[in-house]
């Protein structure tokens, strides 16, 4: 239970840090003496180092055990995180934020993967339970950030983050001591040949970067549309935000449940990616008079979301027990790399107006649903 727990944090502390900096890039840019807009590099140099380094510390966990890669992350991450408050020039914390993506890479990809070990049968519950921590980090941090900042500096919430990290990779190393099979999860002799080989994993990787990162994409733009198209205030979009997270987290402790009618996590993402299709397009291009005619295709959005993702990422563990670490680290370079492309391409659809959007949408989810189309998995 105690490790449950952990992972569940491990997975809240890396969502908090992916979305904590929004409500931030004011009070950074004024003290470290750049505009605002250049504080995003923080969330890029995050992100790329996230995704160019997981599959490395993926391998690493199949090879010579979960721990031995979680433990040292989560004290990196805590060390990156009080570093990144402590900084005196945006130079400086441009590189702590790189530190602090070479540390999540170690965290999250590698917690999904532990949750995916142990007992088949309770493997969807766990990795939905990792999940419901990482949406819940990304719909509380914003809130959390801005008010500890408000409080004290726009320092302080990171150092809480470091702190917090350092108090969660304490416990995991107590827990490591106490239960000595736990620090073996996931010790695998090398595996041969490539991870896309694996039949049903080049698709799911790519279902990874169309379906989720191209839907975060999209996603991220539902506030600018709502502020175009029903003159929403800022304060307003972002309510309706963590309201649509709070959708999400029910939509992942759903999927347990729903992913026992189903073979597998494969037809359950396909499902919602139908879904995800045709109320994103209607919420595009539909004119609508009033918000309260946009309430059910939002909340439907955020409900399909929250049962797919999960639900994907639980397909992916089961695809090759002996190289889960490298699967998931993929999954996860796979998506931030789909976050960073599609959210550019987006920004261009939503220029063009309604109907690009419209079409980028059904071409990113159709495109999803055709990758994670049916395979043959051996045994």
């Amino acid at each position: 239970m105690l490790l449950k727990v952990l992972l569940f944090l491990i997975a809240f502390l890396v969502g908090a840090d992916e979305l904590m900096l929004g409500p931030l890039l004011a009070p950074i840019g004024a003290e470290l003496g750049v505009a605002p807009e250049r504080v995003t590099l923080f969330i890029t140099a995050y992100s790329v180092a996230l995704a160019l380094i997981a599959p490395l510390l993926g391998g690493l966990s199949d090879r010579h055990g979960r721990l031995r890669v979680m433990l040292p992350a989560s004290l990196l991450f805590g060390a990156a995180s009080v570093a990144t408050g402590l900084v005196a020039s945006f130079e400086v914390g441009l590189a702590t934020r790189v530190i602090t993506g070479l540390a999540s890479a170690g965290m999250l990809p590698i917690a999904f993967a532990m949750a995916a070990d142990g007992v088949p049968a309770d493997a969807m519950k766990r990795i939905a339970w990792v999940q419901s921590g990482l949406t819940l980090g990304m719909i509380s941090s914003p809130a959390v950030g801005a008010l500890l900042a408000q409080l004290s500096s726009w320092r302080t919430p990171f150092i809480v983050l470091g702190l917090c990290a350092w108090a969660v990779a304490a416990a995991l190393a107590w827990l490591t001591a106490r239960t000595p099979q736990v620090h073996a999860s996931g010790s695998h002799p090398a595996p041969q040949g490539s991870v896309l080989a694996i039949p049903g994993a080049l698709g799911a990787l790519l279902a990874m970067g169309l379906g989720l990162g191209g839907g975060i994409g999209l996603f991220n733009l539902v506030g600018q549309h709502l502020h175009d198209s029903q003159g929403l205030p800022v304060w307003s979009v972002g309510l309706l935000y963590g309201a649509l997270g709070v959708i999400s987290v029910v939509g992942n402790v759903l999927m347990p449940r729903l992913a026992g009618y189903v073979e597998s996590g494969r037809p359950l993402m396909r499902g919602a990616l139908v879904v995800c299709a045709l109320v994103s397009a209607f919420f595009y291009l539909y004119p609508a008079g009033c918000l309260a005619s946009l309430a059910l295709p939002l909340g439907l959005w955020a409900l399909a979301g929250g049962i797919g993702s999960p639900a994907l990422q639980g397909y992916i563990a089961q695809l090759a027990p002996a190289q889960r670490g490298m699967l998931m680290s993929l999954a996860m370079t796979l998506m931030h790399l789909g976050v960073a492309l599609w959210s550019a391409v987006a920004g261009f659809a939503y220029s063009a107006g309604p109907m690009a959007m419209a079409l980028l949408a059904l071409l990113l989810f159709g495109g999803a649903i055709l990758a994670l189309r049916p395979v043959r998995l051996p045994g």
